[in-house]
């Protein structure tokens, strides 16, 4: 049995090519998936908020994705503002930490 080195070879180095080519392709696609997860951790809520509404309009002239289904960023951006709102509430020093306070009480109260 006679071995075609020659054609061995370009038939290996063909596959290798191919298979890098399919790695860089997954890199650059999860590089850029990492690109969006930082910045959605580092935004201000007014970036969150205005980038959240450039989709939503987008997402509203596109037909609602032709399902009504919000788009995978648009929640990823969601959550996250409601995240921060959430860590912003449980800061708030203002805000009554007794578990039996009705805020229907407020007002009954004052007509004393």
């Amino acid at each position: 049995m006679k071995i075609y080195w020659k054609k061995l070879f370009e038939l290996s180095g063909l596959l290798l090519a191919g298979t890098g080519a399919v790695i860089v392709a997954i890199c650059s696609a999860s590089k850029n998936s990492n690109s969006f997860e930082s910045w959605l951790g580092t935004a201000s809520d007014d970036d969150l908020s205005d980038n959240y509404e450039e989709r939503r309009q987008q997402w509203l002239k596109d037909g609602c994705g032709g399902n009504g289904e919000k788009t995978a960023e648009m929640k990823k951006i969601d959550s996250e503002m409601s995240r921060r709102a959430a860590e912003k509430w449980e800061k708030n020093p203002c805000r009554n930490t007794d578990p039996n306070f009705r805020w229907t009480d407020v007002n009954r109260w004052d007509k004393d």
